[in-house]
């Protein structure tokens, strides 16, 4: 069967578009080209020769009269190109904190039907976003379909990122067991198959030596902390960098013009990659003097904590900066300074609570309460100490419950109330439980 002239058969490739609507508007391939674009060039494009970048191809759409739609139409090369724009988007978007660009970026690109590995970032960008703003069991299910879509031979980076992302969430789920096997699995992965990403090694070591601290496994927290702060690099003109690259990309891509805001988005996430992390560094060295204080190494721990303290003020961390008070109080206590311990364990909890970090507000109330003890304020001593189990119970961080308990008991039978010793023995033993009456 004979084809249809060119003037009715209908268009299919995007050179084809270009010169159907050429030839309806009667131009030339040089009326066409103008003065930004040549002849050639536009030979070779009606040929499929070549791809006009999107800039190019807004200006052959201008001049014929079209849509840029017109001429992408279902061109798979176009929508490949969006959905990575989209994917490194929401990459660089969870760097910085922002789960609400987070979930756009991963939401465009996810509606473009992309496969493997490719999908499995994106709904751990999600799940990141989900662990956020505390959609736990949200999180949870967009990890378990990413894993299921990796593949440890061909996808052996995005599976140590899901590995790590998983073994975080069940640690601050209270499941600590898991997550030291999740987190060790993605060292693993990084170290079998020679991963060089500098950061996320650093933080699965950072992650991993807090689980191994709270898993009362000393030695080898200390040794992982150590290793994880010679991992992290510190180099903050690297950190600008990075954001200007991001900054030339959105840029580009408000242009129209998708391979050079990928391109800059890459420069971007490898800067990134190298690049000091500031929150890491602080997060080594506190989890660092806390083992330090464990060990019965005074000196040091008070040393870690001084330089911790200094690094936090210097990056306006105030969190940071909080949570090492609640070190500093702990060896101050230690020290036989309950009264300076308690001025300082008061005034990091009440920062604690206005940042919404419970768990760490928790421990500061700890602090206060074996600090009113030791200075025989026993009424207050129980308040703060059942105030502190409280609220581990609400977040059903059932570890750090049943240490609580424990500790509080043997205060409670060392004045000799034993029927509440007794009580909270069992809470101990069984963190589930309801908390005792007072």
């Amino acid at each position: 069967m004979a084809s249809l002239p060119e003037a009715v058969q209908k268009p299919v490739t995007l050179g084809e578009r270009v010169r159907a609507a050429r030839h309806e508007l009667g131009l030339s391939q040089a009326q066409l080209a103008g003065d930004e674009l040549t002849k050639g060039f536009i030979s070779q494009v009606e040929a499929g020769l070549v791809r006009p970048s999107l800039r190019s191809l807004q200006i052959i759409a201008s001049r014929l009269g079209r849509s840029l739609d017109y001429f992408i139409g279902d061109e798979s090369l176009a929508g490949a190109k969006r959905r990575v724009f989209h994917r490194l988007a929401a990459q660089a978007a969870a760097e910085r904190r922002d789960w609400g660009a987070v979930r756009h970026e991963a939401m465009s690109a996810l509606a473009m039907q992309p496969q493997g590995a490719e999908r499995a970032a994106l709904l751990r960008f999600l799940a990141s976003a989900d662990t956020a703003e505390g959609k736990r069991e949200q999180a949870f299910e967009r990890l378990a379909e990413a894993m299921t879509l990796v593949d440890a031979n061909s996808d052996p980076t995005e599976l140590a990122h899901l590995l790590h992302a998983r073994g975080v969430l069940y640690v601050e789920h209270g499941q600590l067991a898991a997550g030291a096997e999740s987190l060790e699995a993605a060292r693993d992965v990084m170290e079998q198959r020679e991963i060089t990403d500098p950061r996320l090694r650093a933080r699965t070591l950072v992650h991993l030596g807090t689980v191994y601290r709270r898993l009362h496994r000393t030695v080898k927290a200390l040794a992982t902390y150590e290793l994880a702060l010679a991992v992290a690099s510190r180099s903050s003109e690297l950190r600008l960098a990075a954001q200007s690259y991001m900054g030339v990309a959105v840029a580009l891509y408000d242009a129209g013009e998708l391979d050079g805001a990928i391109a800059n988005y890459q420069r971007a996430l490898g800067l990134f990659e190298r690049v000091s992390d500031t929150a890491i560094e602080l997060s080594v060295m506190q989890s660092l003097a806390t083992v330090q204080f464990e060990h019965g190494d005074m000196s040091a721990a008070r040393e870690t904590v001084d330089r911790c303290t200094e690094r936090a003020a210097l990056a306006g961390d105030v969190r940071v900066g909080a949570i090492v008070d609640v070190l500093r109080a702990r060896i101050t206590l230690e020290e036989g300074d309950a009264d300076g311990a308690l001025r300082l364990a008061e005034a990091a909890e009440a920062r604690l609570a206005e940042l919404g970090d419970h768990r760490q507000q928790a421990d500061a109330l700890r602090v206060a309460a074996a600090a009113d003890h030791a200075r025989g304020e026993y009424a207050s001593s129980d308040r703060a100490y059942r105030r502190a189990i409280e609220i581990l119970a609400s977040i059903e961080d059932h570890p750090d419950l049943s240490t609580l308990a424990a500790e509080y008991a043997q205060k409670l039978r060392a004045r000799g109330d034993l029927e509440s010793a007794f009580a909270y023995l069992e809470l101990a033993r069984d963190p589930a439980a309801s908390r005792p009456g007072s």
